[in-house]
């Protein structure tokens, strides 16, 4: 996404905020009420997998470029209306403001508990397709929306497949955001009154303090609030940490600094290796029906090696040989791939 100045981000955002029906949501978004309408009619989705690890894939559902085009058009609106009411305790899914120093992200999130003693790990479970399309339209009504009846059905119908966010549309991010508001403030205040540091990165929630240890009761009452607000926990990932334990936020590992897992590194050669057999395979059978996948796991490994360039610096020796290895999976030596191939190495 494009990065905006602050003065760009707060016009945007409030002039998407004042807005009130679809005629005017579309003129401010600038695109027309009769398109949003035939789009909204019966939205169009392809759904295919990538990779995650594990032997386990990641279900993707992308929208058609058309509709794509269009969610593309309000996820630069909805990012800057969050920008204006973001909470305190979120750190994931937030623009980056050129002239705002304090930006929000994967490392700012795990820093924010680094030296704690204790700290206290709970995942939301299913976190997109938790939020389904009536939760959609309940915030499209209310502040700091509230659009009109006809507005939020036509525009919550264009941002949910299935009934609910889809993985892989560009606006489903940023509206799961919306969607933890008030779990956050709620959590936020629950957290300040027991002297401890919340945040939220997306669907992975941390708590910590050097007050003392994490107790059942405790996570007790956080299940509660999240269930008071219509979230289920993904209970196996849950994790209390004591003063001696690794703490692990979001795959950063909290020592003197932030650093990366080294799991993360024996799990990202593993998805090169796949992707250079992906290539491969594509090449050799000239599959235009892997090309999407091809393209979306990609650019998965490249926003892992992206998030390597943030943590340990772009200019770090690590980042480049993870740059180098991924040029070299999507360039194939052509003298050596038909020759290997031929023997049925992989097969």
């Amino acid at each position: 996404m494009h990065k905006y100045t602050y003065n760009q981000v707060f016009i945007m955002g409030s002039k998407f905020l004042l807005s009130e029906t679809l005629e005017q949501i579309c003129e401010v978004v600038n695109i027309a009420v009769k398109q949003i309408k035939e789009l909204c009619f019966e939205p169009q989705y392809k759904e295919f997998l990538i990779p995650k690890g594990n032997n386990k894939f990641r279900i993707i559902e992308a929208p058609y470029e058309n509709l794509m085009q269009v969610q593309r058009k309000f996820n630069r609106y909805l990012q800057a209306s969050y920008y204006l009411k973001q909470t305190k305790a979120a750190y994931g899914f937030i623009i980056s403001v050129k002239d705002k120093k304090n930006k929000k992200n994967i490392l700012q999130n795990a820093t924010k508990h680094l030296g704690k003693k204790y700290m206290m790990k709970i995942d939301l479970k299913d976190f997109f397709h938790q939020i389904d399309k009536k939760r959609v339209y309940d915030l499209l009504r209310r502040p700091p929306f509230e659009f009109s009846n006809n507005a939020s059905q036509n525009l919550s119908r264009l941002f949910t497949y299935k009934g609910r966010l889809p993985m892989g549309a560009p606006t489903s991010p940023v509206l799961s955001n919306f969607a933890c508001i008030d779990l956050d403030n709620e959590l936020t205040n629950w957290a300040k009154q027991n002297r401890i540091t919340y945040t939220r990165f997306a669907d992975d929630m941390t708590f910590s303090t050097n007050q003392k240890p994490f107790q059942n009761e405790q996570l007790q009452q956080v299940i509660e609030i999240c269930t008071k607000h219509n979230y289920k926990l993904q209970t196996e990932k849950t994790k209390i940490f004591d003063t001696n334990d690794n703490k692990i936020v979001t795959g950063l590992i909290l020592n003197e600094t932030v650093d990366i897992e080294p799991r993360f590194y024996l799990e990202l050669d593993k998805d090169l290796t796949r992707l250079r057999y992906l290539v491969e395979t594509t090449t050799i059978l000239n599959d235009t029906n892997r090309s999407l996948t091809l393209k979306k796991f990609k650019q998965e490994v490249q926003g892992k090696i992206n998030f390597i360039g943030m943590i340990e610096g772009y200019h770090s020796s690590i980042y480049y040989h993870y740059t180098q290895k991924l040029k070299e999976a999507m360039t194939p030596q052509d003298e050596t791939l038909f020759t290997r191939w031929t023997h049925f190495n992989y097969f």
